[in-house]
């Protein structure tokens, strides 16, 4: 899952653990439209053992396959970066400040020149990802408003279900769907 809400998606083969039919070329996911469009193209045959992980950032980092299976040294080593269109559309956002402890119930400020500019404020769930599937990340909306020029405010008004304590990256994406860096948060009950 990405800031600006789109879903990278990468590697796979067609017949298990073999890297003639694995897939190098990275889609992503529109799904508003419920549209596709074609991605960067990976050097690296990611297969089983795979991951995908979203920095904060905002790029995208690939890692792993176990193209050797059968022998005990085997895996890929190799890393990729894909750098998501939204690196080049203009200036980021910037989150000049942000509360690193948040709760639930919180009403938060986020101080960022861009208040009157910014689209979305959410917190992205890290992934925690096993045989190449990962059932951990989400993206979870704050709902906020622009308060003056300079912050923005938000409400952390969901429950545990919705966003389970931990760790997050907080992202705000402007109106052109261009995210900021990051910043880590811990959500947390009182």
């Amino acid at each position: 899952i990405l800031p600006d809400r789109t879903i990278f998606v990468s590697g796979g083969e067609q017949n298990s653990e073999n890297a003639t039919t694995a897939s190098l070329q990275a889609e992503i996911y529109h799904p508003p439209a419920n549209t596709w469009s074609l991605a960067a193209k990976a050097s690296v045959p990611r297969m089983y053992h795979s991951i995908a992980l979203l920095l904060p950032d905002g790029r995208v980092i690939t890692a792993g396959s176990n193209p050797e299976a059968n022998t005990v040294a085997g895996g890929e080593l190799r890393l990729e970066l894909y750098h998501p269109p939204y690196l080049f559309r203009g200036p980021r956002p910037i989150i000049e400040h942000a509360p690193q402890e948040i709760h639930y119930g919180d009403t938060i400020e986020i101080e960022t020149p861009q208040a009157r500019h910014i689209r979305w404020v959410n917190l992205i769930r890290q992934m925690a990802t096993t045989h190449s599937w990962d059932s951990n990340q989400r993206l979870v909306d704050v709902p906020f408003e622009a308060c003056g020029s300079c912050t923005v405010r938000g409400s952390l008004k969901f429950e545990p279900a919705i966003a389970p304590p931990r760790w997050y990256m907080l992202f705000l994406t402007d109106n052109q769907g261009i995210p900021s860096v990051a910043k880590w948060v811990h959500l947390t009950g009182r």
